[in-house]
């Protein structure tokens, strides 16, 4: 139960070497409160075998090899996983065929995984890492040796393809965890309901409950709940690896095991713990996956709660219970959606019979059932709900809890609830209050009105700046890709968990998409008061920032690049300067009409194209950091040899953005 406890505050999305020297402490102390409590020597074990496992597991030997023979444990449209020799490696197949159980002989390279990530965006890297996979095959070839006569997803396509796009979207996320881009899987995120729908798993225990009342009527003794067990194992073949399925089936049959051989003597945790050992033992990597960290955790939040409100009548017990469980589940919330919603939890107890008959009866369509027709009308309805109730949605906006504020807030929680079953007045008493004034420096942003920041933002191959003083908010571009939305997926998300609500100023240095692409986008999506793109606006002040235009000569050149605004100001006791895409003949005409400019942050011209950034324009300058702001591996070689060759001939800092992501300088208006 410890291993558990642990995993709810330690694995969400925190370095796992840094969190191994706090998890000795804590773990310590928790293993006195609930040995105590629970006598279980059988958890104390199972946490003992499972942290030196996963110790081991993070013992890696990287061998470069060239042939890889294996079996794909894994498979999407456009990769595949292939476990050889005990490694999990990642191979890129466009148009991928393998199915899972597929024996493959693979020509290839070992290499790095190596993945482009912009800002808020989802990190495949990092989700490779929690599986498990740190290399991927450079594939040159692939023969298969064995093919799985049970085409998996081939069964699965046609089974979606009875529901139209939109319709097929929820039922693919709901039944095998598969998200894509749609606007009621996108209602269902501005909703915090996600992780109901994909990671709880409430509706398979809905199925098997369903199928035990069905068979009552033809079996009357214990085995009865083996069998319906045995009717998720198809299920459980077409989904797999989702270790959800595994996770509620093993927890099952374990249950079947206590109540037949044992008499039901094992306790409900204590099975929970033997589950999560049997998960962990098969897998050391299914600790970071949230079906695991939910699965695992919320039980145990349960009871703990439960231990505390027994003195309570029916209804006033579900309200308290739901606020104690709600308060546990805000770090996820602020990880998972840049914020909380403090109607999720009424909307999740709400929605929550509708989703599980919609997903019961969409896997009973998948056994064959011919009730799509029913299946389409619940579809309709659900849709026609989300997108009523995602107008009236309404979401605090915050950065993620970092490692030390989330060891303390659950520290703090679980030892209000130690203290609040046992009844121990003054320490409850004490602890809730520091938990509430603890939260309330979250939920409140006091450091909003008395900080500021400038954040080069990671769009990938384009620029956008934001620029922060108080809760005045300046976006200097917007970045833009073609197969991106920029607006929605990037710039949105960063600006939530900065705690801003609306752009005061979006100022445009000049047309090319990847410096105004989202703009519209972010327009459509999030509040803009203001736009500015003319060279005669400026000088602008705004809460005491003034941006000054340095490119005099704006609609005199026939290039695009030639009239981009070059935008100076000064923040932080900074003076920061960016050149849009401003070639090298703006440069120079900036050095022959101004004596001098103030400037210690340079964002280096046109991503570090050689067509900007002379050395002459360096030399006038004098800055001590150059930013450049470019796309991983992008197709144009940004940035030159050249330009970086003359930022460190002039002794400039070097800092960008597809190495390090977003760079962000920050500081607070008293200092």
């Amino acid at each position: 139960m410890i291993l558990l406890l642990f995993f709810l505050f330690f694995w969400i999305g925190l370095s796992f070497r840094y969190a191994v020297l706090l998890f000795t402490v804590v773990v310590i102390l928790l293993a006195i409160l609930v040995f105590r409590r629970y006598k279980s020597k059988l958890c104390l074990l199972c946490l003992g075998i499972t942290f030196i496992g996963v110790g081991i597991s993070y013992i890696r030997i990287d061998i470069q090899k060239e042939n890889f023979i294996g079996i794909v444990i894994d498979s999407k449209d456009n990769y595949f996983i292939l476990l050889s020799k005990g490694e999990k490696l990642y191979a890129y197949n466009k148009d991928n065929e393998y199915e899972i159980g597929d024996y493959l002989y693979v020509k290839g390279k070992k290499e790095e995984l190596d993945f482009v990530v912009l800002e808020s965006q989802f990190d495949f890297k990092d989700h490779l890492n929690k599986k498990g996979i740190y290399y991927s095959i450079d594939v040159k070839g692939i023969e298969a040796k064995f093919t799985n006569p049970i085409k998996i997803r081939k069964t699965r396509n046609k089974f979606l393809n009875h529901f139209d796009e939109q319709k097929r979207a929820l039922i693919k996320s709901m039944l095998f965890s598969e998200h894509e881009d749609n606007q009621d899987l996108n209602n269902i995120d501005k909703l915090h309901l996600s992780r109901l729908v994909n990671a709880s798993g409430i509706y398979i225990y809905a199925y098997l409950r369903f199928f035990t009342f069905i068979l009552s009527y033809f079996i009357k003794d214990k085995r009865i709940k083996i069998v319906s067990l045995i009717t998720l194992v198809p299920y459980f073949i077409f989904t797999f690896p989702r270790l959800t399925v595994l996770r509620i089936m093993i927890m099952e049959l374990l249950r079947y095991i206590n109540e037949i051989f044992f008499n039901k003597k094992i306790k409900s945790l204590e099975l929970l713990s033997i589950n999560g050992f049997i998960l962990l033992l098969f897998d050391f990597h299914n600790a970071y996956q949230m079906s695991f960290i939910l699965g695992m955790s919320m039980p145990i939040i349960i009871s703990l709660i439960r231990d505390m409100t027994f003195m309570y009548k029916r209804f006033k017990k579900k309200v308290v219970e739901l606020f104690y469980i709600y308060a546990a589940f805000i770090p996820f919330e602020f990880k998972f959606y840049n914020g909380i919603n403090p109607l999720s939890i009424v909307l999740q107890t709400l929605l929550s019979p509708l989703f599980i008959a919609l997903a019961t009866m969409s896997l009973l369509c998948f056994y064959g059932v011919p009730i799509y027709g029913v299946v389409s009308f619940l579809l309709t309805g659900v849709s026609n709900l989300l997108g009523w109730l995602s107008k009236i949605s309404i979401q605090i906006n915050g950065p993620p809890f970092n490692e030390w504020y989330l060891l303390g807030y659950i520290l703090l929680l679980l030892s209000y609830c130690y203290f609040r079953s046992i009844d121990f007045i003054p320490i409850y008493r004490l602890n809730g209050l520091i938990e509430i004034i603890y939260l309330l420096f979250r939920l409140i942003p006091l450091y909003m009105p008395t900080s500021m920041q400038v954040s080069f933002i990671n769009v990938g191959q384009g620029d956008s700046c934001l620029i922060r003083k108080g809760n005045t908010a300046v976006l200097i571009d917007t970045g833009g890709l073609k197969n991106v939305d920029i607006g929605k997926n990037v710039l949105i998300p960063f600006l939530e968990k900065q705690g801003i609500y609306d752009i005061d100023l979006v100022i445009t240095t000049h047309d090319d998409y990847d410096h105004v692409g989202a703009l519209d986008s972010l327009k459509n999506n999030y509040y803009v008061k203001d736009v500015v793109k003319e060279a005669t606006d400026f000088p602008i002040n705004i809460n005491g920032i003034t941006f000054s235009n340095y490119n005099n000569h704006i609609g005199e050149y026939s290039e695009k690049n030639d009239n981009s605004l070059v935008i100076g100001f000064t923040l932080m006791n900074k003076s920061f300067l960016i050149t849009g895409d401003a070639p090298k003949e703006v440069e120079r005409n900036i050095i022959n009409e101004y004596e001098h400019i103030d400037c210690d942050i340079l964002k280096v011209g046109h991503h570090g194209s050689e067509t900007s950034t002379c050395d002459e324009f360096i030399k006038f300058l004098k800055p001590k950091v150059g930013i450049i702001s470019c796309g991983k591996n992008n197709k144009y070689g940004h940035p030159k040899k050249s330009v970086l060759k003359i930022l460190e001939d002039n002794n400039v800092k070097i800092r960008r953005t597809d190495i390090e992501g977003t760079i962000t300088y920050r500081n607070y208006i008293f200092m």
